[in-house]
C-alpha cells in the first residue's frame, strides 16, 4: 500500500512534533507514540523521554512520531491516513491506566479501538480501578474498547499490575520495569547539601502531614531540608511541550543529585535518586506502585529502602544505613528483552 500525499502545510499542532514533514510519507516502518504527555508531571515527562530513547537507539530503521496527548483526536484522523500494515501504535506508560485519570484513560480507549487492526502495545502501566461503582464503570468501559483490539499487548510495570491485567483483560500482557528505569544517562556532579522532601499533593497522597512535619524536623540535622514534588506548579510551569521536555527533566535530576537525601512518596522521585545515586527512604501511594516497583525490581539498591513504618526510630536508623553505603548499581536491561522482542518481531 502506497501513502497518499498528504498536505504537510496543514497538520495539526501536537502531531509529530519531534519529526520533519517528510517523516510521515517515507518509507520506513513507523512506530507510533500517543498520549504524549503536556502536563506538568516530570515523572511522565520522563517516561516519554525514555520511549523515545528507547526505540531510536535500538530500532534505528523505525521512524518514531508522537502524537501530544492535546491532539489525541486529531492524530487518530492523521494516522488513519497513513499507517502502514506493519506499523505500530503505542500508548505512552506510566500510573494511569484505570478509573483515576479518565481524560487520558479515555484518550487511551479511543486510539486501542480505532487501530484494532494494527501492532498495538500500552507501554509498562501501573493500573488501578477503583473498588465502587465508579470505578467498576469505568473498568467495563475499558474492556469494551481494549477487547476490541486482538492485537493489543500490555505491559505492566510491576507484578501488583500483572495480576490486576490477568484478571481483567483478554489482552495478551507482559511484564517489564517502568520505562525510565532503561536509561542509560550519567547525571551531572554536585556538591551536595541538604534534603528535599518529593511529596504528592494529589488524589494517591496518603502520608499525613503530622507525620511529614515530625520527619522534617528531624532530618533538619542533615542541613536545610526543602519540599517539593515532582509535578510542577502549573501557576510558573502551565505545560511542557515536546521542545522543552528533556530540560525540564534534565532539571530535575540536577535538583536531587544536588541533595544529600531524598524522602519521597513518588515512584520517579525514587527513580531519579537511582539515577543520580541519591540516598532515598520512600514511601507508599493509595495502591502500592512505589512499593510493589521497588520490591519487584529494585530491593537490592543499597542506597534506597522502602517501608511503611512510621517509628521514627527505626526510620533515622534506615536512613544513617542509606547515607553511609557506597551506592551500587542494579541491572535491569534483560528484563527489557521482553519489549525489545516485541518491537524486532
Amino acid at each position: 500500500m502506497t501513502i497518499q500525499p498528504i498536505d504537510t502545510t496543514n497538520i495539526a499542532k501536537g502531531i509529530g512534533p519531534n519529526v520533519s514533514p517528510e517523516a510521515f510519507t517515507n518509507d520506513k516502518r513507523k512506530v507510533f507514540l500517543f498520549g504524549s504527555p503536556s502536563y506538568t508531571n516530570i515523572g511522565d515527562q520522563a517516561i516519554a523521554y525514555s520511549i523515545e530513547k528507547f526505540i531510536q537507539s535500538r530500532f534505528p530503521y523505525y521512524e518514531y512520531i508522537e502524537i501530544m496527548d492535546y491532539a489525541t483526536d486529531e492524530g487518530i484522523e492523521f494516522v488513519k491516513d497513513i499507517i502502514q500494515e506493519d506499523d505500530i501504535v503505542m500508548f505512552t506508560g506510566g500510573g494511569n491506566l484505570g478509573s483515576l485519570y479518565l481524560d487520558i484513560e479515555e484518550d487511551r480507549r479511543k486510539v486501542f479501538a480505532a487501530f484494532k487492526d494494527y501492532k498495538s502495545i500500552s507501554m509498562p502501566q501501573s493500573v488501578f480501578f477503583e473498588d465502587n461503582e465508579h470505578g467498576e464503570q469505568e473498568k467495563k468501559k475499558t474492556q469494551e474498547a481494549y477487547h476490541q483490539n486482538k492485537n493489543l499487548v500490555i505491559a505492566a510495570r510491576e507484578s501488583q499490575t500483572l495480576d490486576v491485567v490477568r484478571n481483567t483483560f483478554d489482552s495478551e500482557v507482559m511484564y517489564t520495569p517502568d520505562m525510565v528505569m532503561s536509561l542509560d544517562i550519567v547525571p551531572r556532579e554536585q556538591e551536595r547539601e541538604g534534603v528535599m522532601f518529593f511529596l504528592r499533593a494529589d488524589k494517591e497522597k496518603v502520608m499525613e502531614e503530622d507525620f511529614v512535619s515530625e520527619l522534617m524536623k528531624w532530618t533538619k540535622k542533615f542541613g536545610s531540608v526543602d519540599r517539593t514534588d515532582t509535578v510542577l506548579d502549573e501557576n510558573i510551569v502551565p505545560n511542557i511541550d515536546y521542545a522543552d521536555r528533556e530540560k525540564h527533566f534534565i532539571e530535575m535530576l540536577d535538583l536531587i543529585s544536588s541533595k544529600k537525601l531524598i524522602i519521597t512518596d513518588r515512584l520517579h522521585a525514587m527513580v531519579f535518586s537511582i539515577i543520580t545515586k541519591t540516598p532515598c527512604l520512600v514511601f507508599g501511594n493509595s495502591y502500592g506502585k512505589a512499593k510493589h516497583s521497588y520490591r519487584d525490581w529494585l530491593d537490592s539498591i543499597n542506597f534506597v529502602e522502602y517501608t511503611d513504618s512510621k517509628d521514627v526510630e527505626l526510620l533515622e536508623q534506615m536512613v544513617e544505613k542509606l547515607m553511609k553505603a557506597e551506592p551500587n548499581e542494579v541491572d535491569l536491561r534483560k528484563d527489557f528483552i521482553p519489549l525489545v522482542d516485541f518491537f524486532r518481531s
